[in-house]
């Protein structure tokens, strides 16, 4: 075992912990990306059920002649 073999290994070594740590990294800023846009979801989805609770959306029905209009509510 001569020195260029251990210079490869440390070299190799080296590298692959520095992947390690940057996959690591990579993993833990897309899962704030996705928890934050589960939260964001989730908060839409609210938004959007407290306006239907309101009253102030208006249901269209299609017509016969297709054209949508408000709902015989």
């Amino acid at each position: 075992m001569g020195i260029p073999t251990l210079v490869t290994i440390l070299l190799a070594l080296l590298i692959g912990i520095g992947l390690r740590s940057i996959v690591r990294d990579w993993r833990k800023k897309f899962a704030d990306d996705d928890t934050r846009a589960e939260t964001q979801r989730k908060a839409q989805i609210q938004r959007n059920k407290q306006e239907v609770k309101s009253g102030g959306v208006v249901t269209l029905e299609r017509g016969e002649d297709g054209v949508y209009r408000p709902g015989k509510d």
